[in-house]
């Protein structure tokens, strides 16, 4: 699918996701009326989507119907009297060809500054008619009195944040990528003129860093680090630390090289063949695949005292040490497993959805491995793909998990799509569609699709993974809930700050309705009729790029997964697809409205 880009900085980026352990939903009423379905945000009252059919003015454009729809919403969004085009911009927009619509992404904003997490999705078809809107808007906006003039500088904010991140980790030689927006920040029931600034870290710990400072005062107004990582941080399992061994300098990528058929062994022993490079002029080889598009390139750490991610060239676009063999063989099984397997999540997107990477243009993917010292765990930055060797009993080596390396590239494809902000109720989505994803890219079936990890997780112990989807109350995650497991039913989720407001933990909920959407079965007294694994992986995907928002909640991923479900299997003779009374019955029975 082609999509027209419109220039954009993602507003609210949050994705540093882990395999690992969030979310308060806000509940919302629903209302009929003129063969509209609106369900409002609790705490807001403005809709969090409307489903129907309004036609545009003939003669429109696409991007004209979506203004005049968001005009004629004024009044619900409790912004009457001010132009659609002053509060809203778009900054994405695409066509489905598959089922003849057309998609736009906006964002809210003030005086031309964007509102951070206040963003939509719009569907129309090809008449011109909107049938689907979700998203977060701000009621009263335009009569809100906000200070737009910043008297705090970006290259100011910007050293602000370096130099609370050093104080967390320590020095950091160079960032993988570090930027910032000025944005209206709500935060706490007021609009703060604030800059929005993203930092990648992959030493001396991982990190994506998400803060907010206040360009009047030049105060930190909230911050956190989203690292997408598999697990959770907890005493009994440390952040990603540094030994002292002695490294060489990183050395580039040769800009002339050969591709050749290389060799190597995996973690579980097994021969793998792959794509790798040839410098002609000293005979080294690379993990460099050029065969996908910009291509799949795989580094090591080395568990280095000092960032061991240089920049080695605007060739290579990323960071890391290169992993090198004299021949065609190499001998580091961990570099192999996440070489081969992010080959292997490209062509599941690419054959499957039509995705060329993670952006959907082709973008280059980065893979590190050896970060810290027996780090158990796996993560996504924002921009590269992280993975800890483990402990040796907990788990392996995390690039042996296919399942895994699936679920961290996901996070890159939500980075670039719906952007779930990763607390409360959007991270626990967040976390939930890259395990869904990241389980059917790694296409195996029964029982061992649905638990996550299951590769790499207590080697000694057969039969067991770090999550499973089809039982999450299985699963033992301590006293982060009343029971101690991950909950299966929205009644049960948790509620509290731990875990970014429970981005793993409340995961399971929609796990287990994939689960349900996928194979059937009955859950606390709903029986769900499963479409299989082909049907829910098109659905779940769909429902990400087409519908979901930064702030969506757990009622809009239902809604969202029931409008995908409908665009691909349509209403029979005025009755729902067996489709979508599947997907009502799973959310159903896991307590999702």
């Amino acid at each position: 699918m082609k999509r027209n880009k419109l220039k954009k900085r993602v507003l609210p980026a949050v994705l540093a996701a882990s395999f690992a352990i969030s979310g308060l939903s806000l509940p919302a009423k629903n209302v009929l009326a003129n063969e509209e379905i609106v369900k409002y945000h609790q705490e807001l009252k403005t809709p969090s989507y409307i489903i129907g059919t309004w036609q545009a003015p003939e003669g429109l454009s696409k991007e004209e119907a979506v203004y005049a729809f968001l005009q004629s919403k004024a009044n619900l969004f409790k912004n009457a009297g001010y132009e659609a085009k002053d509060q809203f911009k778009i900054i994405d927009q695409f066509n489905d060809k598959e089922t003849n619509t057309h998609h736009f992404r906006t964002v809210e904003q003030y005086n031309g500054i964007p509102v951070y997490g206040s963003q939509q999705t719009i569907a129309l078809d090809d008449k011109n008619k909107v049938t689907a809107f979700f998203g977060k808007v701000t009621p009263n906006l335009a009569r809100s009195i906000i200070p737009t003039d910043a008297k705090l500088g970006e290259d100011e904010a910007l050293e602000k944040v370096k130099d609370s991140i050093e104080d967390k980790i320590g020095e950091v030689k160079s960032y993988d990528g570090i930027d910032g927006e000025l944005v209206i920040y709500p935060h706490n029931g007021q609009k703060h003129l604030a800059y929005y600034v993203t930092a990648s870290t992959s030493a001396p710990a991982p990190g994506y860093w998400h803060y907010f400072v206040d360009a009047a005062t030049g105060n930190i107004i909230h911050s956190y680090n989203s690292i997408a990582e598999l697990t959770p941080s907890s005493p009994e399992q440390p952040e990603a630390q540094q030994t002292a061994s002695f490294q060489p300098a990183p050395k580039a990528l040769p800009t002339v090289s050969e591709p050749v058929q290389a060799r190597g062994m995996d973690i579980f022993g097994t021969l793998q063949s792959f794509q790798a490079v040839k410098d002609p002029e000293t005979g080294t080889h690379y993990l460099f695949d050029g065969t996908r598009s910009e291509g799949v390139h795989t580094f090591k750490a080395n568990r280095m005292p000092e960032n061991a991610f240089i920049i080695l060239s605007a060739l290579l676009g990323m960071t890391g040490f290169e992993v090198e063999s004299r021949n065609n063989f190499f001998y580091d099984p961990s570099a192999v497993s996440a070489h081969v397997n992010a080959g292997k999540v490209y062509d599941y997107y690419n054959k499957v959805h039509g995705r060329d990477s993670l952006d959907g243009e082709g973008m280059k993917l980065v893979s590190t491995v050896h970060i810290g010292s027996k780090w158990n765990n796996a993560a996504w930055n924002g921009k590269q793909m992280l993975y800890g060797d483990g402990d040796g009993t907990r788990m392996i080596s995390l690039s042996g998990g296919l399942d895994v390396i699936g679920h961290e590239m996901t996070h890159g494809v939500i980075t670039n799509t719906a952007d779930l902000i990763y607390e409360n109720e959007s991270g626990a989505i967040n976390e939930s569609i890259a395990d869904i994803l990241g389980a059917f890219a790694e296409n195996k079936t029964g029982e061992d699709l649905w638990l996550l990890g299951e590769d790499i997780w207590t080697p000694n112990t057969p039969g067991d993974g770090l999550r499973s989807m089809s039982d999450p109350a299985s699963v033992y995650i301590g006293g982060y809930t009343e029971s101690g497991y991950y909950p299966d039913h929205y009644s049960k989720r948790y509620v509290g700050e731990l875990d970014k407001g429970g981005v793993h933990i409340n995961s399971s909920i929609n796990n287990k309705a994939a689960h349900l959407i996928t194979d059937g079965g009955t859950h606390y007294g709903v029986s769900v009729t499963g479409i299989g694994k082909t049907k829910a992986e098109k659905i779940f995907y769909r429902a990400l790029t087409h519908y979901l928002a930064a702030s969506s909640d757990f009622s809009q991923m239902r809604q969202a997964a029931i409008q995908a479900a409908k665009d691909l299997h349509p209403d029979q003779n005025g009755q729902p697809s067996a489709e979508v009374k599947a997907v009502i019955a799973a959310y159903d029975a896991v307590g999702v409205n």
